[in-house]
């Protein structure tokens, strides 16, 4: 082939690389205004199109095919610039610590199951400025539902008090603390998972943690043998379970009280109402003045140190509320006998087919300041638990949140027959053995001294 053909094509690709995407686009639409407007101002176009409309329509096309490409073109430079201006200087560097890792596997009122991922992520900043971290994403396991919620947070300077408001130091590290909560189950209860979690700077760069091993804080399920569990389906059509005969028992009878219980009905039909304002969703007890997390520091420990469970005696708080206080003066002006009623009365309805399970928190720590603890948590296990209110789990969390705040004013007994009553349990404990425990031998520590 001669090179005069190529001599003459080389020009003219120069020249295409040099015109910008807006001219490549302008000629594209005025080939296609050629061809397609209407007549206008008496001009008849025609005979032009008939001559000339093939060269166009190629003009066209030919100009169109080039935008379309230096736009793509231009596209993949812009992004493949970016990622190399923020691959190549990186602000932060995160390295997970294990063992501050947990997931637990969550029921719900519907009967399905949430499942809640923490750990902690040690992150340096590189860079002259403050960095905040801004989102969390779960990249693996993928969750067949939705992400309930992901959080990301940072302490704040000198603080053990975590906001996603707070950022990490300039030339300085902090210790991020990730929460992550998605529908369904991801993997099999009390088993390790293995996580990769995406988490985005205020830059938008997203650092990904690879295969993080996450175990289990959930306890593992225990599987009857083989043969009794044969023998309990073949049974089963014949049998009713504890629940369904609890079930299917007429209401107690102090529910019919024809008025009697009337001022107790109103508090705790306030309770309801504070409940649903500040309830389990957000960590709350309704008009209680703890929530579900009782403990000192809001549970934070540094690394290396052993977690503070219990409140020292001069900093704990005396668990109360204005509705407790009204149902406490309404037992204590009763007469004996009535007094008696009253706690029968709030006994019963520890039940999971009460109107009043959900505030059954509220009910035990009246019970407990009436000298009643272990009838009501005897009472709660056996006909409480299982609700779709939460209402026993509720009530070991305010156990928990009394012996953390109030472990001076329980007796060496009263904390060993708390954990008679809970033996065998496999509801969380809200760490209600490790408490006691500390309880136990702060007695001992007084009784030396």
């Amino acid at each position: 082939m001669s090179e005069g053909p190529v001599s003459a094509v080389a020009p003219f690709l120069n020249v295409l690389r040099t015109l910008q995407l807006w001219v490549l686009t302008g000629l594209a639409l005025a080939g296609y205004a050629v061809l397609f407007l209407p007549a206008f101002g008496g001009v008849d176009v025609i005979p032009f199109r008939r001559e000339w409309g093939v060269w166009v329509w190629v003009e066209a096309v030919t100009f169109t095919v080039l935008a379309v490409t230096r736009g793509v073109d231009a596209a993949v430079r812009a992004y493949r610039a970016y990622r190399q201006r923020i691959i190549g200087k990186p602000s932060l560097r995160l390295v997970p610590r294990h063992r501050q890792n947990w997931w637990h596997l969550a029921k719900q009122k519907d009967g399905s199951f949430i499942t809640q991922i923490s750990m902690d992520v040690e992150v340096a900043n590189l860079t002259d400025l403050p960095v905040r971290l801004v989102k969390a994403r779960l990249i693996h396991p993928r969750s067949k539902g939705l992400l309930v919620s992901s959080d990301v947070t940072l302490p704040q300077e000198g603080s053990p008090y975590h906001s996603d408001k707070h950022v990490v130091p300039p030339q300085d590290s902090a210790t991020a603390s990730v929460h992550l909560m998605a529908r369904g189950a991801l993997v099999t209860q009390s088993k390790t998972m293995k996580v990769t979690i995406g988490i985005t700077d205020q830059f938008g760069y997203e650092y990904r943690l690879k295969r993080i091993l996450v175990p289990s804080h959930d306890p593992v399920p225990i599987k009857d043998p083989f043969v009794k569990r044969l023998k309990a389906a073949l049974s089963r059509p014949f049998h009713k379970n504890q629940r369904e005969v609890l079930d299917s028992l007429p209401p107690p009878p102090e529910w019919q009280h024809g008025g009697r219980f009337d001022a107790v009905d109103l508090i705790l039909n306030e309770e309801k109402r504070n409940y649903v304002a500040n309830g389990r969703e957000r960590g709350g007890l309704g008009s209680l003045n703890v929530t579900l997390q009782s403990e000192p520091n809001n549970g934070w420990t540094e690394a290396g140190k052993v977690p503070s469970l219990l409140w020292p005696k001069n900093q704990g708080k005396i668990i109360s509320s204005p509705n407790l206080d009204r149902l406490l003066k309404l037992h204590d002006s009763a007469r004996p006998e009535e007094k008696v009623a009253v706690e029968a009365y709030l006994e019963s309805h520890l039940n999971r087919k009460s109107p009043f399970a959900a505030v059954g928190y509220f009910i035990f720590v009246a019970l407990h300041r009436m000298g009643k603890t272990q009838a009501a948590l005897i009472a709660a296990r056996s006909r409480l638990s299982d609700d779709i209110h939460f209402g026993y789990s509720n009530i070991l969390g305010v156990l928990s949140a009394l012996i953390s705040h109030e472990h001076h004013t329980f007796s060496d007994l009263q904390l060993v027959e708390i954990m008679k009553v809970l033996d065998g349990d496999k509801q969380h404990n809200f760490r209600l053995p490790e408490k006691i425990t500390l309880a136990r031998l702060q007695h001992i520590d007084n009784a030396i001294l």
